[in-house]
């Protein structure tokens, strides 16, 4: 693999290297920005990449985190959350695309945080999120409504918009117990203080990274993050191959193939 390249993001390690990946770009001084109020008020926030076309994962087409955003301004470790839902034919000619979700409200954290399951635009909604890190957000909602949720994607690093109607939020709790050591249920993790993350993570990072958004700031990369970047993507990597042998709900498999059988069903057309 090249370097800069992404690394596998079917473990927790991966994920997390996305999730710093994600960050990067909405804090990047070149984009809008997401406003620094919704981030300030909000209950949690959901960072996913959905995956490049020529391979899926077996429901899902996407991997991420959820966190949640404490009454003290501080937050939660990572849980671990799959996308399934999009069909195949969406994944055709795609480029990879990141998505935050600002969650507003407590019930999609609520319900995360009992192995469930959340449908956008069903139990929660997929409202396109106003940019400008300064926005003033009583102007912003009487213009555009209150929403539950606000969901922003990138592609190469700029704003861009994705439909995630019906598509599934649902938690990967394997995971959260390979990278935690132990069984641990998505509730200890966004509403308890009795997990910690193993150190050298990444983790860290997306907490300061998340406090900078509320702050409405910006970030350039030092050649010192970028060394760490680096290294972290190897260790996911490296992860991700170590996993093959436990994961149950990745398999990989011809994305072109399937969408066929979407066509051949009636299900889907080809873009």
């Amino acid at each position: 693999m090249t370097k800069n390249a992404r690394p596998d993001r079917t473990t927790m390690e991966g994920m997390i290297w996305n999730a710093n990946h994600v960050l990067d770009q909405a804090l990047a001084p070149d984009t809008p920005g997401i406003p620094r109020g919704l981030v300030q008020n909000c209950k949690g926030i959901i960072l996913i990449s959905v995956v490049e076309a020529g391979f899926m994962f077996s429901g899902n087409v996407g991997t991420g985190v959820v966190i949640a955003h404490k009454t003290d301004g501080t937050w939660s470790p990572p849980s671990a959350i799959g996308l399934a839902g999009i069909g195949f034919g969406f994944m055709i000619g795609a480029e990879i695309k990141d998505i935050v979700i600002i969650v507003m409200e407590n019930t999609t954290l609520d319900t995360l945080s009992v192995d469930n399951q959340v449908k956008v635009g069903g139990q929660i909604s997929a409202t396109m999120g106003p940019v400008g890190r300064e926005v003033e957000m009583a102007k912003n909602l009487t213009s555009i409504g209150v929403s539950d949720t606000y969901t922003y994607t990138f592609a190469r690093g700029i704003f861009g918009g994705i439909s995630l109607e019906s598509a599934l939020l649902k938690v990967r709790n394997r995971e959260n117990g390979y990278f935690y050591g132990r069984t641990v249920s998505p509730h200890e993790i966004l509403n308890e203080n009795s997990v910690e993350c193993p150190p050298g993570k990444g983790v860290d990072e997306i907490h300061h990274k998340l406090d900078l958004l509320a702050k409405g700031k910006v970030m350039v990369p030092t050649p010192e993050y970028l060394q760490k970047k680096e290294s972290m993507r190897e260790e996911a990597d490296a992860a991700g191959v170590a996993a093959r042998g436990y994961q149950t709900d990745v398999v990989e498999i011809k994305a072109e193939e399937e969408v066929k059988k979407e066509i051949d069903d009636g299900q889907g057309t080809l873009c």
